[in-house]
């Protein structure tokens, strides 16, 4: 394409001759947001020559700025990369390396090597007054700028990284692959890219015979890495803090982690259940680490890529670490982690072995006792006598005389309570991650690992039988004699009752009652919504006010701003600008809540609507939104909306003033967590209201036609009047009846019932 658009036309004019006039002016930012990669491809070289000109006009330096700084992906031609070169040579700067190795990528035909090799000297000779900061991507310019070009570059970067054998190792690696190889390395970066840089590729993949070069550097770093810190926590090398590796090995073994993981290569899960825990920990009891850097970079690698192996080894790290920021920073991976786990379902149901049983139990002796683990709705540890007799708890002769087996049956139970955690929530990730399996590497899941069978047994799945013909099973109450076998090629994926009928739901609650099973996390009584204008009103429902690319369903409630914040940054929420946004895969929902929104933040603000936008940064219709999807963003709002609504808070419940809050929210319509809530209890107290002493109410549960439960607050009258409970707690307690789920308020509203009656 050697033609511009009128636009692009006169942009490239702008930099060159006088100002435009005031009318255009305005237009500068709607004109470079309609460039096409290939115009800012040829119009970059001319925008780099401007900046570069300290006699240039201000308004041609604008212009130029703001060509710069289009966030569109440019792309170029063989021609238009000459340019580029030319261009950035004329003037180099240490950085502009960069710029010459990402167009190499960008490049959409052969291009001249000829024409780039002296342009190409120079940068490279540029980039060597900064090599630490550039030395991937002169690395890759300097296959293009000859060998003599080249040997002083590598002669410098041996010398820089003599005391760093990770790195030095990478660097003869890429000293063995071609210019694209190398850009391709230099373009994976730790950190986003800043104003003024392209936006990264992703997806680019490096050649077959590169692709097994790295993989194969990578098992040699990460081996080399596991060593020495083997060595450092074996005494074997003196520890210090901080100084098992250089800045430049970390973000090597950085590197070599992502390859490994990308790829699932089956050697990765041993070396990660090393690595991590003992980056993680010093070998003295100092809350120090053998180095921050890598075991940080080492978790990042595990949130891009995981596996189910890999998000277990991070788990641990997290167990064992002492350091406090360092604690933080993995918690907050470690939930990123196991969500993303959901967008790879071939691999989220793939558990580490840990040698159960077909039961799930495993049978560990320790001299002349035995521990039981035993996995079930959740992984516990038993013992046993000699004569089978089962103890209360580990015998004293046991720890004394047998402490590395009461230690490793310990160990394992630690283990298992991960797996099923990391389960759990990579399997319940899936519905945000649109997850599907297939029906015969499902099956083989849950033959090969107990853990994912007593798991999906208790929830339901949907299988294809046919192209649009979905049936949900519950494994647990077995299956129907006249279903089919399913094909192999059949999809598996979650049952949600944002896609079942009213009938559906209803069925499937009551199937669980009457079973008594606990769902590993909420799915029959998971809360579901639909705003105005997307169908099925009555299943969430919303207010008037709804458009098409927002909703109002959660307007006038008002929230406590710190309650909402600390439950939104473990639920993986930013804020910009005053808002709340959740990134999910292409889309990005924001949640306006009308007050100052910043970390540290406190007092009370109204909630607003609710919008979702595009990659593209355009608005997203609600209807266009996959049902299940739209459901989850809505309920994650419900869920901060619940936290600072007094749900039950117990820290602000005997504020000044609480109850007018409390008294404001009473009015409120019901929210969809609410109304699960009373599904379950219509189950749960089935014979009291069979006996007329309960009732429920649309917005409360009635005892004995005095007292009222309000269903969304917890909040208890009795003929009209305030009542503060309190609950027996401890052995004065009253044993709870079965509950289909976990929550604190449906646990609360069950033992006032109960305490009152």
């Amino acid at each position: 394409m050697n033609e511009l658009s009128p636009h692009a036309a006169q942009l490239r004019a702008a930099m060159a001759g006088p100002p435009q006039d005031a009318a255009w002016s305005g237009g500068l930012w709607a004109a470079c947001a309609q460039l096409t990669p290939a115009e800012l491809g040829m119009l970059l070289p001319v925008a780099y020559r401007t900046l570069a000109d300290e006699d240039a006009p201000d308004h041609a330096r604008q212009v130029a700025r703001e060509v710069t700084w289009t966030k569109v992906q440019p792309s170029f031609t063989a021609c238009a990369l000459t340019e580029l070169f030319l261009a950035l040579a004329e003037s180099p700067r240490p950085r502009d390396v960069r710029f010459a190795a990402g167009g190499l990528l960008r490049c959409t035909e052969a291009w001249d090597a000829e024409a780039l090799g002296k342009p190409a000297a120079v940068l490279v000779e540029v980039a060597g007054r900064k090599v630490d900061e550039t030395a991937d991507a002169a690395l890759a310019v300097a296959a293009l700028a000859g060998p003599d070009a080249e040997r002083e570059l590598a002669g410098r970067l041996q010398e820089l990284y003599a005391d760093s054998p990770l790195r030095s190792a990478e660097v003869e690696v890429l000293l063995a692959t071609g210019p694209r190889e190398r850009a391709l390395i230099a373009e994976d970066r730790r950190y986003p890219p800043l104003t003024g840089e392209w936006p990264l590729l992703t997806g680019a993949a490096l050649g077959p015979s590169a692709e097994e070069l790295h993989t194969e550097l990578a098992r040699q770093v990460l081996s080399t890495a596991a060593d020495h810190l083997a060595a450092v926590h074996a005494g074997r090398i003196p520890y210090a803090a901080d100084k098992a590796f250089t800045a430049a090995d970390a973000d090597t073994l950085w590197r070599a982690a992502r390859q490994a993981l990308r790829r699932d290569e089956p050697w990765a899960g041993e070396l990660f259940a090393t690595l991590l825990p003992h980056s993680a920990v010093a070998p003295t009891t100092a809350k120090t680490l053998p180095s921050q850097a890598a075991c940080i970079g080492l978790a990042q690698a595990v949130e891009a890529h995981p596996t189910p192996e890999s998000v277990a080894a991070l788990r641990e790290a997290r167990r064992v670490v002492r350091h406090a920021g360092v604690t933080k920073k993995l918690d907050r991976i470690l939930r990123r982690a196991e969500r993303n786990l959901a967008r790879r379902p071939e691999l989220a149901l793939r558990l580490p072995d840990l040698g159960l049983d077909a039961d799930g139990t495993r049978r560990l002796p320790c001299g002349p006792y035995t521990a039981v683990l035993t996995v079930g709705e959740e992984a516990t540890l038993a013992w046993e006598s000699a004569g089978g007799r089962a103890l209360k708890s580990v015998p004293a002769a046991a720890r004394r005389d047998h402490p590395d087996e009461v230690a490793a049956a310990r160990d394992l139970l630690a283990k298992a309570r991960a797996q099923i955690r990391t389960l759990i929530r990579g399997v319940e990730g899936g519905y945000l991650e649109g997850t599907v399996h297939r029906y015969d590497r499902w099956r083989d899941a849950l033959d090969r690992s107990a853990v994912v069978r007593v798991a999906a047994q208790r929830l339901i799945w949907e299988v294809e039988y046919a192209p649009g013909e979905w049936r949900a099973v519950l494994p647990a109450a077995g299956s129907a004699d006249d279903a089919p076998e399913p094909a192999g090629s059949a999809a598996v994926r979650l049952w949600h009752p944002a896609r079942a009928t009213a009938a559906e739901r209803h069925h499937w609650r009551d199937r669980i009652a009457e079973l008594g099973l606990r769902q590993p996390f909420r799915q029959a009584y998971r809360e579901h919504y639909r705003p105005e204008g997307t169908g099925d009103e009555g299943a969430g429902g919303g207010t008037t006010g709804d458009s098409a690319h927002s909703t109002t369903m959660f307007h006038g409630h008002l929230l406590r701003i710190e309650a909402v914040l600390g439950l939104a940054v473990r639920q993986g929420w930013n804020i910009e600008d005053d808002v709340l946004v959740l990134p999910v895969g292409e889309l990005t929902a924001c949640f306006v809540i009308a007050g100052s929104l910043y970390p540290g933040a406190s007092g009370w603000a109204e909630a607003m609507e609710v919008k979702l936008f595009r990659a593209d940064g355009g608005p997203q219709p609600l209807a266009e939104v996959d049902a299940v999807r739209l459901s989850e963003i809505l309920r994650a709002v419900d869920l901060l909306v619940s936290a600072g609504s007094f749900g039950w808070c117990e820290t602000h419940a005997h504020e000044p003033g609480a109850w007018q809050q409390l008294n404001r929210l009473y009015a409120q319509p019901l929210g969809e967590g609410a109304r699960m809530r009373r599904e379950a209890l219509r189950r749960i107290l089935a014979a009291q209201i069979a006996s007329g002493r309960v009732e429920l109410g649309a917005r409360q549960l009635l005892l004995d036609g005095r007292y009222a439960i309000h269903l969304a607050t917890g909040r208890v009258t009795r003929d009209g009047d305030p009542v503060e409970i309190s609950l027996p707690t401890g052995r004065r307690a009253v044993p709870l009846p079965f509950l289909p789920y976990d929550e604190t308020l449906l646990e609360r509203v069950v033992r006032t019932v109960e305490h009152l009656m």
